[in-house]
């Protein structure tokens, strides 16, 4: 895209010293120059470099240096034509034309006749640069005390148009002036300055083999003279770059931007074998579309970065009507540009370079101004002009590449052996690898900036073959990250490219590399003291062999090299698909292996590419005459599943079908496949995070566990989750061995059971962010198929839902649709279709005898669901008892009443449950049982609850305000209370008091407990017992000063029953779960909540014998 060129400032004649050292012509076949060159059956090429070059040390500079300054009025003219240079010098200087080719090695021929050359033209510049400006030629050390000539400005755009400056030199183009690229060198008389310009000779009525375009649009936009360019400088940009720049300006450029970064070296190589080549410059191709036609072959070549796009239309209908084409060029047709008038005065057409990269304007700071005209001009790969109605047409529609890696690079191409045999490579050693070894081109062959083959891009041409495979880790941050505006790190892969257009078979090869040709010509780049890389015969054979195939063949083809034929194969190769077998059905969501052989009789199989859509998008296969392709299908139906191989002449064989059908997909199963990969991996967001997504199955099943999709920045211990949507987590896990990136999975240790169509929320925990997500994913379609989906936006509220904080948590939070790449693994093996039955019951049905304190237990065939237990126990009168209801591990239920039943009474119990995965018993099972005449024996000391019995909350620690705290009960039998027990927690300090109280609120007994432990069942003896009546209320209470007592609310919503003993339910009139505030003991007659505080009354049928002494104090 952009690199700051050294420029080499120094005497001409020194510079090229290093040069010529470098260069070494390399011998052409022996009978080459055997006929006339100029004859019959040559071609004006040939005939022209026959002809006696210059030595380099007398034009050769790589860059401009000096004061001298100058440019021609166009940038191609016609022979004949006369070329009017304008030149501002504060030092007399000469001006000599050059043509650019072979010429033996001289690289160049002098046109100027040496009278031309010899003629001085003087010095210019004045003392501000506006005309009528006294003169003042004066140098110091260098720099000039003048000026030249100002020029015309628009500071809007910041173009700088120099098109007023008078002609100060002339040269008329001989009438026989080959085709070509010239250079006029503007030379300063004292050797201290020079000004290579470049322009193009063309030929209208040239119908050569092969026409090359020149890169002039690329040579301006770098062009700094003046102090900006498209990239930097003082221009009105926020990166100081202008949006047009002018063709009448010197051109301050040179290395790799310049003409002999690499364009020389292809010209050096094609004139050299003596191929029939013609010129024109990117303005000619954009405004002359005709010329085109004329040809075998387009050429584009070097650094060809500017197009315009009628230059990539012309050049594309050029293909459709049968000419082929070559892309020796890399980060090529990348910025979109426009020609405009020059500002001078003259108005002329095409002397200004415009584009605003409005690619730019996605950044988050926006860089720049929209282009003013209707007309877009950012970056070709930017489908963003669309807003504009530019029609998206990214470079590899041309080219068959898409720019990836960023400048300054300089790598090696490399040829792995599984591209041997492919014919590019016949009569080189590369056709001779085995499959293990891999050639290497030479450093800098892949450079300076180049492309890769997106092998998923929408607009990859069909049919293309890959001819080469370089994969380089780019950690210099020169890989695109995106449109054009942002580089990082990542991995590339450079591929050589052909493919044929699908109506004319013009063939097009594509480099993908700037410096193809410094393989071809072993010359140096633009400074000497670079590193020169060395002619690779490979390369330079290979060149040959893609001309051959495209029916251009050189007439001084050098002697090391072998004469290539074109490719008389123009069947396509035979592909045989062996599985999956015709009429077969694989399920949705499951990777499906397609499977086969291809054969070609005229080649090899070059590639084999499967579409899974009918024909309009196609993939590669792995492997070429043995090949296999993993699908995934999204969908049930028939899909059209066709397979096709290319060969190396790029045929595309015939099509095979392979009939096949989706059915359902097959659990265990998720929403997403794991070849599914989200469009921002990284969400950049570094804050802890529960992201959750909301899904439905449409059959019972068990979730086994959940997925997510892990990016490399999303770091630590992940959890993951399922919910309900009121929030009941109903299992959690911790992710292990997992992967640096790609989908995760972790298992529960034990399967969750879920509902059809009941919606779950399926989670995971992020503890460093970095999560992945697309935004809206949700808004319009749920995602996945049957029987597990997730929701589409609204069908349950918002899907895509998050929770911030340290420890994650329930993901209530809702996001606009956003899918955060967290799914669940259903399992339908195990789900059961059936209701759950009533397999045993206690008591038995029919039973008699039964026990008045017996609790009422029903074992089921399944787990049941306990929301949804519809259980009910009736006397013979329909009366309902009371009581709790309590599961048991084994598929039970347990029903206590909250008193003792009725003796001597009939009742009926009945029940109807669904199972955990919502199959619903149709009736309730029902059974009847009879309960003993007697009342059962009574085993007492004893209390409400057991000693092991602990309170869910055994400390309130928010409530340190002095509490008496009190329980109502009543017994089945007389006996007597001979004390109070409480549980009490660490923080229930101070001393603690218990008491007995008759329902209106007297005090029957009270005491001090003593000898308490820390935490636990305290125990208190009253000195006398009290006794009391069967079926009379009572409350027992303790004393808590500083608070911090038990409790578990809503416990007395039911009574508790402990034969002979009852704590009654909490209802009007009768409440329980009693306390009151106050420093003193008192009666508690305010409830709240149905609380229990976890006090109870000591019973005995009996009294006690007298405690020890100092055991308690009481009053009675």
């Amino acid at each position: 895209m952009y690199r700051t060129s050294r420029l080499f400032r120094g005497v001409l004649s020194s510079v090229v010293a290093a040069v010529v050292a470098a260069v070494v012509p390399m011998a052409v076949s022996p009978g080459a120059h055997a006929a006339d060159p100029c004859g019959t059956g040559s071609n004006p090429i040939v005939c022209e470099n026959s002809k006696a070059g210059s030595p380099m040390e007398d034009w050769f500079a790589p860059n401009a240096y000096g004061n001298v300054q100058g440019f021609t009025d166009q940038v191609s003219y016609q022979a004949g034509d006369t070329i009017h240079f304008k030149v501002q010098s504060p030092i007399p200087y000469h001006v000599e034309v050059y043509r650019l080719g072979y010429y033996g090695g001289d690289g160049a021929r002098e046109m100027s006749t040496a009278a031309q050359a010899a003629a001085t033209y003087p010095a210019n510049f004045t003392r501000d640069g506006t005309p009528g400006s006294p003169p003042d030629n004066t140098v110091v050390d260098g720099d000039p005390q003048g000026k030249p000539l100002k020029c015309a400005q628009d500071s809007t755009s910041g173009l700088q148009d120099c098109g007023a400056w008078p002609v100060t030199a002339t040269w008329s183009i001989p009438a026989d002036a080959v085709s070509g690229l010239y250079i006029a060198n503007f030379d300063q008389t004292d050797g201290n300055g020079v000004m290579p310009y470049p322009f193009v000779v063309r030929s209208d009525a040239s119908h050569s083999s092969i026409v090359v375009q020149t890169d002039d649009e690329t040579w301006q936009a770098y062009n700094k003279w003046g102090g900006r360019n498209l990239y930097d400088g003082d221009g009105p940009a926020p990166d100081g770059r202008a949006y047009q720049v002018s063709y009448n300006r010197p051109l301050d450029i040179g290395g790799d931007n310049g003409v002999y970064g690499s364009e020389f070296e292809m010209l050096y190589w094609l004139e050299r074998n003596g191929y029939d080549v013609s010129y024109l410059s990117g303005l000619d191709v954009s405004t002359r579309p005709s010329d085109l036609l004329n040809h075998t072959m387009f050429m584009s070549s070097g650094h060809d970065e500017y197009w315009t796009q009628d230059q990539f239309t012309n050049v594309l209908n050029a293909r459709k009507a049968g000419v082929n084409q070559t892309f020796f060029s890399g980060n090529e047709v990348s910025w979109k540009t426009r020609f405009a008038s020059s500002i001078d005065g003259t108005n002329t057409p095409g002397r200004t370079l415009v584009t605003y990269k409005e690619t730019k304007l996605e950044l988050a700071a926006p860089d720049g101004i929209p282009d003013p005209t209707s007309t877009w001009t950012g970056a070709f790969l930017d489908p963003n002009g669309a807003a504009k109605g530019d029609t998206y047409q990214p470079q590899n529609v041309l080219t068959g590449s898409l720019f990836t890696v960023n400048g300054y690079r300089s790598d090696a191409i490399t040829v792995p052996g599984a591209y041997a045999k492919l014919r590019l490579w016949r009569n080189t050693t590369v056709a001779g690898l085995t499959p293990t070894q891999t050639a290497t081109f030479p450093t800098g062959t892949l450079g300076y900036e180049w492309d890769s083959d997106i092998l998923n891009s929408p607009t990859r041409p069909t049919g293309q073959i890959d001819l080469s495979s370089t994969t380089v880790d780019i950690t210099d941050g020169k890989y695109r990250l995106d449109y054009g505006n942002t580089y990082g790190n990542g991995t590339a892969t450079h591929n050589l490219v052909e493919f044929r257009d699908p109506t004319s078979h013009a063939l097009v090869f594509g480099a993908g590399t700037v410096q193809w040709s410094w393989g071809l010509t072993n010359v140096p780049t633009a400074d000497p003291a670079d590193t020169v890389v060395t002619v690779d015969k490979r390369m330079q054979q290979a060149t040959v062999n893609l001309f051959a195939d495209m029916g251009i063949q050189p007439k001084t083809l050098q002697s090391d090299l072998v004469p290539a034929t074109a490719s008389a194969d123009t069947a396509g190769p035979v592909v045989t698909v062996t599985s999956p077998a015709i009429g077969s059905t694989v399920p949705a969501l499951r990777p499906v292996t397609i499977t086969g052989t291809a054969t070609d009789a005229g080649g090899v199989v070059a590639r084999v590419e499967v579409s899974t859509d009918g024909g309009s998008t196609w993939n590669a296969a792995t492997g070429l005459t043995s090949w296999s392709y993993s699908w995934t299908p999204t969908a049930t139906g028939t899909p059209q599943i066709k397979v096709r191989a290319v060969d190396d002449s790029v045929n595309i064989g015939t099509a095979a079908t392979v009939p096949l059908t989706v059915g359902p997909q097959q659990c265990p199963c998720s929403v997403w496949p794991a070849t599914t990969v989200p469009a921002v991996v990284n969400s950049g967001d570094g804050g802890a995070v529960e992201l959750g997504v909301k899904i439905r199955t449409t059959v019972p099943g068990s979730v086994t566990g959940i997925r997510f999709y892990k990016a490399p920045f999303n770091t630590g211990t992940h959890t993951g989750s399922l919910w309900t949507t009121s929030g009941q987590r109903l299992a959690t896990g911790t992710f292990t061995n997992e992967t640096a990136s790609g989908w995760q999975q972790m298992n529960f240790a034990t399967p969750v059971p879920v509902k059809a169509n009941t919606t779950y929320i399926a989670s995971y925990f992020a503890p460093n962010g970095g999560y992945s997500y697309d935004g809206g994913y949700f808004t319009g379609s749920a995602a996945g198929l049957a029987p597990l989906t997730a929701l589409k936006a609204g069908t349950d509220g918002a899907n895509g839902v998050y929770h911030y904080g340290s420890s994650g948590g329930f993901p209530t939070s809702e996001s606009s649709g956003t899918n955060y790449w967290v799914d669940a693994v259903l399992d339908t093996s195990s789900a059961s279709t059936e209701p759950p039955a009533v397999t045993g019951t206690s008591p038995t049905s029919n039973s008699v005898n039964v026990s008045i304190t017996s609790p009422v237990t029903v074992t089921f065939s399944e787990p049941v669901d306990a929301d949804t237990v519809v259980f009910s126990l009736k006397d013979a009168a329909g009366h309902s008892v009371p009581g709790a209801k309590t599961y048991g591990s084994a598929n039970s239920l347990t029903f206590t009443p909250s008193t003792e039943l009725a003796l001597n009474t009939t009742y009926t119990a009945s029940v109807q449950a669904d199972d955990l995965w919502g199959n619903h018993m149709a009736d309730p099972s029902t059974w009847t049982f009879t309960t003993s005449a007697s009342p059962p024996a009574v085993t007492c000391p004893c209390t409400l609850w057991s000693s092991s019995t602990t309170p869910s909350t055994t400390d309130v620690t928010s409530d340190t305000n002095s509490v008496e705290l009190g329980a109502r009960f009543t017994s089945a039998v007389s006996g007597y209370v001979t004390g109070v027990t409480f549980y009490k927690g660490t923080g229930n300090t101070g001393t603690h008091t218990g008491s007995l109280w008759s329902a209106d609120g007297a005090q029957l007994a009270t005491g001090t407990f003593s000898s308490e432990t820390a935490s636990g069942w305290q125990l208190l003896s009253f000195a006398h017992p009290v006794a009391i009546t069967a079926g009379t209320s009572y409350v027992v209470s303790y004393h808590a000063p500083n608070g911090n007592y038990a409790v578990d609310g809503g416990y007395f919503a039911g009574a508790h029953q402990s034969y002979p003993l009852t704590a009654t339910a909490d209802v009007a009139g009768s409440q329980n779960g009693l306390y009151r505030y106050g420093s003193d003991t008192a009666f508690p007659d305010s409830s709240y909540g149905s609380a229990n505080y976890w006090v109870a009354p000591i019973f005995s049928t009996t009294p006690p014998p007298a405690p020890l002494d100092g055991t308690t104090t009481e009053t009675q």
